[in-house]
């Protein structure tokens, strides 16, 4: 898909917590990889063709299979493509790596998809809500945050960040968080590290 904005200049919500720099060993420059828009309605999914996640700003055929960014305000969101496309090196794949991160100035959303799953067994839905939810955590944890870390002006930043976790199963699966056992993974999830995991279709950025 074309680019939804030509301007390479970054967000401040990237050059804020200094995530060019403290990706620029993962595999892909993020000045070359991000895009930006203002959009009110944006749609985000796992481009098989690309090997990477990508959006648009127009409703697509495939909308069940997207995460909807709903942006009434019209303010600045940052899609970042991670898994194939900016965290690509092997030495930091290993762990898994979720498929991308939505930015503003306010909050960090990462999000995983799911939406190849065609089968709603609960045990099976189950296991791929498990290992999403692993993948997002270890990317957060253990590639994102201590490259953050690095230095106390991203260190500090970062704190004031609102950061979330969303697992996308396609919409036609009827999978959310209202299911008892993806409840109590999201309670474990929140009880072992003090963030809230999400399974749903989309969210309001404000």
């Amino acid at each position: 898909m074309p680019r939804l904005s030509e301007d390479r200049t970054l967000p401040l919500a990237i050059t804020n917590i200094k995530l060019g720099w403290s990706l620029q060993n993962c595999g892909a420059c993020v000045k070359d990889a991000f895009d930006k828009s203002t959009a009110a309605h944006l749609y985000v999914y796992d481009d098989m063709q690309l090997g990477y996640s990508d959006w648009i700003d127009q409703e697509p055929e495939f909308s069940s299979k997207c995460f909807h960014v709903d942006n009434p305000g019209s303010i600045c969101v940052a899609l970042l493509p991670l898994d194939g496309r900016i965290i690509t090196a092997k030495g930091i794949i290993e762990g898994g790596v979720c498929d991308c991160l939505l930015l503003t100035e306010k909050e960090m959303c990462f999000i995983e998809f799911k939406t190849n799953a065609t089968s709603t067994e609960t045990l099976r839905i189950l296991d791929n809500a498990a290992k999403a939810s692993e993948q997002l955590w270890h990317t957060y944890n253990v590639i994102i945050r201590p490259r953050c870390i690095d230095t106390l002006k991203s260190s500090e930043e970062l704190k004031l960040l609102y950061v979330n976790f969303h697992v996308v199963f396609d919409r036609e699966l009827k999978v959310t968080g209202a299911n008892s056992s993806l409840m109590d993974l999201q309670a474990q999830f929140q009880k072992d590290n003090n963030h809230l995991l999400f399974f749903d279709y989309g969210k309001t950025f404000e």
